[in-house]
């Protein structure tokens, strides 16, 4: 049990949903198993997290299909090069709504994904607030049909647009099993046949912002309109390879459900993400408590005979998951032969353990493996709780509405014990080394992304994106010095207004116990694919792989429900997530 766990402060909602679970007795137990927020925002400890329960993707599948969400092909068309059109009709909790898909012939060159692809994506998408007629379909396809970044413009009536890209190599070798009569045959690693070129929502393009989604709207959830648009993706994807190759071959094979499962939808994210985790820390706060909170609640539940079954099982399908997988590179992870293998000696602990509480298990695996196995040890624990995970989840919801704000009437008294009590991890880095501050951050006209210089070599450095928290509180705390106690953020924002973000960051993330990456991003060790991995694993992606310091790759909904078992309630595939997996056995 961690020694400072006492000292942490959980938001209102989750203290509530913890006393109603275990009362104030139990809840200073499980407290006592949260961990020091210095070792769970360490660069080191979120670059091992992995996807649970909790994630996004895992929580819109679980809604999915307890409220039998239905996904209707209405027309779907395509010539044997690939050009099609597809209209879906979505039913979901007394919603409708309209998805439309463009996909064009393939021009044979590998695309990377990024904005600076522009217009020149094998397919585009568009997700529908609401019903669409046939006339705004029809508008929305010529729009697509432009072709031409700078002329694609929508309107309020979407929620977003989907660019996706074909698979070089998977797309034609199913097509063309497909049209011999055959089922294709799928290979060891991650499959898919096409991959996400982003989700341009919340006013891009003319969509509808976030904030202007109704509040009972099915997909307003943070991620579920962007992870939901990637799931139908992956349903035009099937859908288009059954298409093309019955323009081929009128009775050519269409990909067996088994197998359809199988296929997700290929993604590769870049250090953008990095910026993205320093501009809004309280998302990362609230990913990071309720993981945690729900991992405490788990370790302080005794072990029985039935959860030992249940987490061996679990253990079991994990580590034949690694088994199978093949990533393209292993650089900077620890290796799947290594975590299988950790698993398995893991799954012999669990079957030994007849007594005591599984943060008893969870300490000896810690001491005893790397990481990455240790966290996806925690990850597996979450399932033994789902009551108490889908308890706290809706927290997701209410820590995300969080809004930074300035609060001017507070003394500067008030936010040097912020500092010392939020901050002195920061107040001790060691800035005098240049290597501390070494790198810069900026957004790229050129390339529409983020990208990372070094100081004084590079240029841009005029253009710097926010990254260094950092040096941001070791600023204010040196502005900070010269006044004295009884001054307030206002009289000292009015002549430092470069301040106004500093102090209204640290003042409205007081209160939360894991807000703060404990590293410096600017550092010049600092490895932007750690984090990426962390925020892949908080969205849902298992077993993202860096393909270099900047990218990471992965798959989405890979073995998870098709709609047909989405409609029906039920949940199948060899790959899918325990938590949905288990649906099976209650959905019916």
């Amino acid at each position: 049990m961690s020694d400072s766990a006492y000292s942490l402060t959980l938001p209102g909602f989750l203290e509530d949903r913890l006393r109603e679970f275990v009362g104030s007795a139990g809840a200073d137990e499980v407290r006592g198993w949260l961990r020091p927020p210095d070792t769970v925002m360490s660069v080191e400890t979120l670059r091992c997290m992995k996807a649970s329960r909790l994630s996004f993707a895992d929580l819109l599948l679980r809604r999915m299909i307890n409220e039998r969400w239905s996904i209707q092909r209405l027309s779907g068309e395509c010539d044997e090069e690939g050009a099609g059109r597809f209209v879906y009709r979505i039913d979901a909790n007394g919603h409708a709504f309209t998805y439309i898909a463009r996909a064009y012939p393939w021009d044979g060159k590998e695309k990377v994904g990024r904005r600076s692809d522009g217009a020149n994506r094998d397919m585009f998408g568009a997700l529908f607030l609401g019903l669409a007629d046939e006339a705004r379909i029809a508008r929305e396809f010529e729009v697509f049909d432009l072709r031409d970044v700078d002329a694609m413009r929508t309107d309020a009536d979407v929620i977003g647009w989907t660019p996706a890209n074909r698979s070089s190599r998977f797309f034609d070798e199913v097509v063309q099993a497909l049209a011999r009569g055959e089922q294709p045959e799928l290979g060891q690693g991650a499959q898919y046949l096409m991959r996400n070129g982003g989700f341009q929502s919340s006013g891009r393009n003319g969509s509808i912002s976030y904030q202007g989604i109704p509040a009972d709207h099915p997909l307003c959830h943070p991620f579920f309109a962007d992870l939901f648009a990637i799931y139908l993706v992956r349903l035009v994807s099937i859908d288009l390879v059954n298409a093309v190759a019955r323009t081929r071959n009128p009775n050519a094979a269409q990909l067996a459900t088994g197998i359809a499962r199988q296929l997700g939808i290929g993604n590769s994210s870049g250090q953008g993400m990095c910026v993205a985790l320093q501009r809004w820390p309280h998302w990362v706060s609230t990913w990071v408590t309720v993981r945690e909170l729900a991992l405490a609640y788990a370790k302080s539940r005794p072990v029985t005979a039935e959860t030992r079954t249940t987490l061996t099982q679990l253990i079991t399908k994990t580590a034949g998951l690694y088994d199978r997988l093949e990533p393209q590179s292993e650089d900077y992870v620890t290796p799947n032969t290594v975590l299988a293998a950790d698993l398995r000696m893991i799954s012999d602990w669990v079957d030994e353990t007849t007594e005591g509480c599984w943060g008893d298990v969870a300490e000896r695996v810690a001491s005893a493996v790397d990481g990455e196995t240790r966290e996806q040890f925690n990850s597996l624990l979450l399932d033994l709780v789902p009551d108490f995970c889908d308890a706290i989840a809706p927290y997701l919801v209410i820590g995300a509405a969080r809004q930074r704000q300035l609060k001017p009437q507070a003394t500067v008294g008030d936010l040097r014990t912020v500092l010392r009590r939020n901050y002195p991890w920061a107040l001790r880095t060691d800035r005098t080394l240049a290597t501390s501050h070494q790198h810069f951050w900026y957004h790229s006209e050129d390339h529409g992304e983020q990208r990372r210089g070094d100081r004084i070599i590079d240029p841009h450095e005029e253009f710097e994106s926010f990254i260094d928290h950092v040096g941001l509180i070791q600023r204010l705390a040196s502005v900070l010095a010269s006044y004295d106690d009884t001054v307030t953020a206002g009289e000292v924002v009015f002549r430092h207004p470069e301040l106004h973000f500093a102090i209204s960051r640290v003042q409205y993330l007081d209160g939360l116990p894991y807000a703060e990456i404990r590293n410096g991003l600017a550092d010049r060790d600092f490895l932007p694919a750690h984090l990426i991995r962390f925020f892949l694993a908080s969205l849902g992606i298992r077993f993202a792989t860096p393909l270099s310091i900047r990218y990471v790759r992965g798959t989405f909904f890979q073995g998870t429900p098709l709609p047909e078992d989405v409609r029906t309630g039920t949940a199948a595939g060899g790959n899918a997530p325990p938590c949905v997996a288990k649906l099976r056995e209650t959905a019916q």
